[in-house]
Order: C-alpha cells, then structure tokens, then sequence
C-alpha cells in the first residue's frame, strides 16, 4: 500500500483512511493534475474541508498556501482566524480604496507571461492579456483589431516610460496614453497621403508614438484608442477605484514572505466587475510570481472559497487558463461551488470543475443538481440518491479513472474550532 501524503477523512465503506494530496497523488501518478475542486450546498462542510486538507495540513509540509477569501464572518473574512492563529496579517482589499491594492501594471507582472530563468513553455497570463480582458467585460464586446492594437502600443509606451522613471505603470497612464498621445506630425502626415504625395522626412521622423502605425494610419490611429481609454478611465474612478489603479501596496509584496497568504476580499460588493477583477488580477500575479521563482521548486496552493467570482466573463478565461499551468508552476488551485445549475454549459466555472483532477463532491439537495454532477463526472446515475443524502461533512472523493470513495471528512479538536462558521449565528465566540 501506498502510504505518502496527508490524510483527509475514513472512508465509509471500510474505514480505511484517505489521503487528499494532489501534490502526492500526483508524484504516484494516481493523477494527472493537481487542481481540486469541491461542489455542495451551503452547510455541507465544504469550508471545512479547504481550509484544513487545502491550508492547515499542508503547512506541516512547507508548503505555501494563499487564500482568496470572500464569505464574511464577524466583520472580516471567515479565514481571519486561521491567519491570526497562524500570526500573520491580513491584506484587506476594501471597494473605493482605503486599503490595500494590486496594481493591475504590477512589474511582476510581465507584459506577455514570459521572464527570465522561468520554465520554458509555461507562460501565465500577462499584463495585455489581463488588460484586454478586463475591457471586453467593461466595453461589453469584443476589441476590435484596430483597439487591440492601439491598446497594447499604449501599454508598452506607459511601461517603457515607467521604467526609464522607475516607476510603476499604471490604469490611468494607460488611459491617458490612448486618449491624447504623442502624435507628432500625423495630421500632416495624412494630408500628404490623400494628397497621394510621399511624406518629406521631417514629418517622416516626427510621427510621435504613432509611428508604430506607419505613414497611412498614424492619425487614424489616434481614433482607435478612444473607446477603450474612456472605458479604463471609467472603471478607475468607479468600479476599481483604489484597487488595481494605484500601486502595489507594500504588504501585498510582504504577504509571499509567509507560509500562509491571506487576501481578505469580504469588503468588496459582489455586484459589478470589482471582485471578480481583483481576484482575477491578484491569481494572475500569483502565477506570474511563481513562474519567475519556478526554480525555487516550491509547492504552492491557492485557494478560492467562492469559486464562480473567478470563473465568469472574459477574465475567468484568463484565470482558467493559468490554472491549466498548474504542472509547471507547482500550483494547485482549490476551489468551492454550490450549484451547478447556477452555472451555463459553456462557462469557464463549469470548465474548472470539468478540468479538476480531484472532485469533491457534496450534498446536493436538488435532484436536477444532483443529476448534472452524475453526467459531468461520468457517475452511474443511482449515485444521485448518495449525493442528496449525505450528511454534513461527507462527500464522494472522484478522481479521473478510479472509483469515487464514500468519505466522511475528520478534524482535529483546534481544526474544529478553526473552521467553525456558526459563532456568529449561535452568539458564541
């Protein structure tokens, strides 16, 4: 028998433990990833079982744990006592500033995904990437050609200018960029081209940034940039105000200096792009921090409580598709859902729990819920009557190509009261 990796619950079956390690589980190749996700109605113990096999228990192991922490409880986010227990701070995000922010431009950030000494082939998403998807939600339709191009010259003229200052490049420098950059001479430049007459060199060497559009389109240009530059500046004085506008606070670098990694996002509305921005932002700052420290060799896990923030619109593609790098940069992602009716067939949400190796799988107590887990993880449809009679605290452990095992989840006595959610409902403390 194999006995490597930590221990989750017994299973019912036989009383036999059962370990939930996708780090290990992988090594033994009982799996091919090592992305984990839980599905269940709320109260089944999903909480439970993130935050002592995701987060407690892999401590023991140097591990790095980062938990992306929106359920509320008692004023802050539910995973503050794990934190204080643990010693270390929370980074609080709070809507409109006041504080902390990810710079969205973060220089950790890179432009396109790639850094130096990083694992060849694996490249996060990057700072064009996230831009471009942020604007597709906020414009509500796709870039055109001409936006996408006017949208990255901007971006790499505002981080060319910011690290000749040493400085960090921000939404509104790129706003500022697309609305009202450094034409030069293209205004005579396109009288010449009607004209049909070739350009005299002294409007040829002074077309400004614009010059990236060549003689023909450097004034057409200025155009392009309009729609995606009044967008940005909308979304930095509403939505993302104090953020992913300013730059990155000093305990957001600090946070990575602990085992345990605690963004409190509780504070933000779930209403509007805010959340699922911030969210998205700080993963891909992650990823991008991992993949320029990949030969550290260090294992990593993120966990996200509210699973769906993260998996909806154009930036839960971006989000899906750095978790589709988890091999590379020694990530497993842990993510929490409740029903999958909630979710459309084609949604990147759905396509995280398609693509998790390990699934943890929760009551259910609709029977159209139950049912759609049946057909998505390829389960004999007599397991819908298991999965809308579990009690709480126990789940159908699936994994790719085995048997799913019947498990009721264990903790110990401090990992009960570390992951109690009801004080707040029973008055107690």
């Amino acid at each position: 028998m194999q006995h490597g990796g930590l221990l989750a619950g017994r299973n019912l079956m036989g009383q036999a433990a059962v370990r939930l390690d996708p780090f290990e589980l992988y090594r033994e190749r009982v799996i091919d990833g090592v992305n984990v996700c839980a599905i269940g109605d709320i109260g089944s113990s999903k909480s439970s079982i993130l935050k002592t096999s995701g987060l407690y228990r892999q401590l023991i192991l140097n591990r790095q744990i980062v938990a992306f922490d929106k359920k509320r409880q008692g004023g802050r986010g539910e995973y503050g006592v794990i934190a204080d227990e643990l010693g270390v701070p929370s980074v609080t995000f709070r809507a409109g500033g006041g504080g902390a922010s990810l710079n969205l431009l973060d220089p950790a950030i890179s432009t396109d995904g790639r850094h130096t000494g990083g694992v060849p082939g694996v490249v996060p998403a990057g700072q064009e990437l996230l831009l471009l998807a942020v604007l597709r939600d906020a414009m509500e339709r796709p870039l055109s050609q001409p936006e996408k191009a006017a949208v990255r010259l901007a971006l790499s003229t505002v981080n060319a200018r910011a690290a000749a200052a040493g400085t960090e490049p921000l939404l509104v420098d790129v706003a500022g960029q697309l609305l009202d950059g450094v034409s030069g001479k293209s205004e005579q430049a396109l009288d010449y081209v009607r004209r049909g007459e070739d350009l005299p060199e002294s409007v040829r060497a002074d077309l400004g940034d614009f010059t990236y559009f060549g003689k023909r389109w450097a004034h057409r240009s200025l155009e392009w940039g309009v729609a995606p530059g009044l967008a940005i500046l909308e979304l930095v004085d509403g939505a993302l105000r104090g953020l992913v506008d300013q730059p990155t606070s000093p305990e957001v670098h600090e946070a990575l200096n602990h085992p345990f990694v605690h963004f409190d996002l509780s504070a933000l509305p779930e209403q509007g792009p805010g959340l699922r921005v911030v969210m998205t932002t700080a993963q891909t700052w992650l990823a991008n921090r991992l993949a320029a420290r990949a030969a550290d060799r260090k294992q990593t896990i993120a966990i996200f409580e509210e699973g769906w923030f993260l998996g909806e619109g154009s930036t839960g593609v971006v989000a899906r598709g750095n978790m589709k790098l988890s091999r590379g940069l020694g990530l497993s992602t842990w993510s929490a859902f409740h029903h999958l009716s909630d979710h459309a067939r084609d949604s990147p949400s759905r396509a995280l729990m398609q693509e998790s190796d390990i699934a943890l799988l929760y009551r259910q107590g609709r029977d159209d819920d139950a049912r759609e887990v049946c057909q998505m993880y390829h389960l004999p449809p007599e397991t819908k009557d298991v999965l809308t009679q579990l009690h709480r605290g126990q789940c159908l452990v699936w994994m790719k190509g085995r048997d799913p095992i019947l498990m009721q989840h264990v903790r110990s006595r401090i990992e009960a009261d570390l992951t109690n959610t009801d004080n707040v409902l029973e008055g107690t403390t």
